[in-house]
C-alpha cells in the first residue's frame, strides 16, 4: 500500500517538474508575404545606394530581416516594432 503511494506521488512530481509543451505563434501569412517583399525592396534600394542613405538603408533592412526572422521562428514579436519597420519602410 504504502509503495502504490509512493509511486503514485513520484508520478505526479514528476509530471508537475515537465515543462508544459507551447507550440510556436502561428506568423500570420499575408503579414510575413509583406514584410518580405519590403525587405527584397529595401534589398535594391541598398544596391543603388551610397554614402549616408545607403548606411540607414542597411539599419533599417537589418531591422526587418531580424523581424521577418523572428516571426519565422514562431517567436512573439511586439506589434509596435512590426508598425515602426512598417512606417520607416514608407519614408
Amino acid at each position: 500500500m504504502k509503495s502504490k503511494r509512493l509511486l503514485l506521488a513520484f508520478s505526479v512530481g514528476l509530471l508537475a517538474s515537465l515543462p508544459l509543451r507551447v507550440e510556436p505563434q502561428a506568423a500570420n501569412p499575408d503579414l510575413l508575404t509583406r514584410l518580405e517583399q519590403m525587405a527584397g525592396d529595401c534589398e535594391w534600394k541598398v544596391r543603388t545606394r551610397t554614402g549616408g542613405p545607403k548606411g540607414v538603408l542597411l539599419l533599417h533592412h537589418a531591422k526587418m530581416e531580424r523581424v521577418i526572422d523572428q516571426l519565422k521562428a514562431g517567436q512573439a514579436v511586439d506589434p509596435k516594432v512590426i508598425d515602426t519597420v512598417i512606417e520607416e519602410h514608407r519614408s
